[in-house]
């Protein structure tokens, strides 16, 4: 193995003179430090970088195609799960059969990402139908994650206010357990509209999971529009009858503002991170393919 004292390491002109600079991948995340190199053998044209990872755990990547990075870095084209991945580097130089694994793994996890790449230039971007069906089960889950906190509030003798009767009138502020319910409700119901969006998608699922948290936010809006402007009568959301935790009906109090403020901020990072998620899942799929 080649170090920083070999002939030739500080000159800075090859894979010798990067020992000690830090090895940045792919998207440009910083995998180690580069402690040591095992120049080409057998006929390979392909000198292997010993990575020092953080918590001192040593992988092998591949130098052919590494270039400077800055004054003290080095760029590889490597994605941090395919270095994750690979073969921890064992004590002296790698035997044929570890070069042979590294070359197959490495060779599977580029070509898998130049496919994803020609795919994603395709067929990735938003999606309105995928927001549109992740928008639906948001809305679903909704309606059945309130069912179910109404009922266990029912059976456990709390005070929510779940019915929405008339027998029981809107408080001026919702209190503070019927806040904690609404946000958790419609947090986790985002959360699994996003995640759908991010599925239906494959690609750019927290931009999916972002936009089925604006088509949410843009029928609210315009049913309410839409109520005011026409009246009562042809109030949408008025006639929809859900399981919900009863609201202020008259003019916004502070209370009530800073729940919706608190929703709306809750629910857009819920769908965000269910749309990436989503997306994983399709990632996971992929990188099981990759060693074929």
């Amino acid at each position: 193995m080649v170090d920083g004292s070999a002939p030739g390491a500080g000159d800075g002109r090859g894979p010798a003179g990067w020992v000690g600079r830090t090895v940045h991948g792919r998207d440009g995340v910083r995998l180690g430090t580069l402690s040591g190199v095992h120049p080409p053998a057998d006929g390979s044209t392909v000198p292997w970088g010993v990575v020092k990872e953080r918590f001192g755990r040593r992988r092998l990547v591949p130098l052919d195609r590494a270039t400077p990075h800055g004054d003290d870095g080095v760029a590889v084209p490597v994605d941090r799960a395919a270095f994750r991945t690979a073969p921890a580097a064992r004590s002296g130089e790698p035997d044929a059969h570890t070069r042979s694994e590294l070359d197959r793994h490495y060779a599977g996890r580029s070509a898998l990402i130049m496919a994803r790449e020609r795919q994603h230039e395709r067929f990735g971007g938003v999606k309105f139908g995928a927001a549109f069906f992740g928008w639906i089960v948001a809305v679903g889950l909704t309606v059945i994650l309130l069912g179910i906190a109404a009922g266990l509030a029912a059976a456990t003798g709390f005070s929510l206010d779940l019915s929405g009767s008339p027998a029981n009138p809107a408080p001026e502020t919702v209190g503070l357990v019927g806040a904690i319910t609404i946000v958790v409700v419609m947090g986790l119901a985002y959360l699994g509209g996003g995640y759908v969006a991010g599925r239906l998608a494959r690609f750019d699922g927290a931009r999916n999971g972002t936009a089925t948290w604006v088509l949410g936010l843009i029928v609210t809006i315009v049913l309410g529009i839409a109520g005011a402007v026409a009246g009562a009568e042809y109030d949408v959301m008025d006639r929809i009858v859900l399981p919900s935790i009863a609201l202020p009906t008259g003019a916004l109090t502070i209370g009530g503002i800073v729940l919706l403020v608190v929703v709306a901020i809750v629910t857009l990072l819920t769908a965000t991170l269910g749309g990436r998620l989503g997306e994983r899942y399709h990632r996971r799929v992929d990188r099981a393919g990759a060693p074929a």
